[in-house]
């Protein structure tokens, strides 16, 4: 028996593709670069999510901006805007002011002698 027997038989374990196996081949094919390529669906579907999430950015960075400039205009139009920010922002007084400021009182201290038996040891007297 020589190679070319051999080589015969092997082909002949295998059918011959069908026309239909032949166009579905050439459908995988062609549908390949469409899915995975460089310009592929899953591609365009991560640009998209990029793009929403820039435009999210950039909405917020515009009202950040329309902020800013009702600040500035506020600055050019009053002159008393640089003094009110100053006071309020910063703490600043004018010369001559006094500062007074109004809170809360202070909640009373609570350490471990606070709940203790010994009325000695709450009015801080000696034993």
């Amino acid at each position: 028996m020589n190679t070319i027997d051999r080589l015969e038989r092997f082909v002949q374990r295998f059918p011959r593709p069908g026309l239909t196996q032949i166009l579905l081949g050439v459908l995988i094919l062609l549908q390949f670069p469409l899915w995975f390529g460089q310009g592929g669906w899953i591609r365009v579907w991560r640009l998209e999510r990029q793009v929403e999430a820039k435009q999210l950015e950039n909405e917020t960075k515009r009202l950040r901006i329309a902020e800013l400039e009702g600040e500035v205009r506020d600055f050019k139009s009053s002159p008393r805007a640089a003094e009110e920010r100053a006071r309020y922002e910063l703490g600043m007084i004018m010369p001559g002011e006094r500062f007074v400021q109004w809170g809360e009182p202070a909640a009373p201290n609570t350490d471990a002698t606070a709940g203790s038996a010994d009325p000695q040891s709450r009015k801080g007297g000696r034993p």
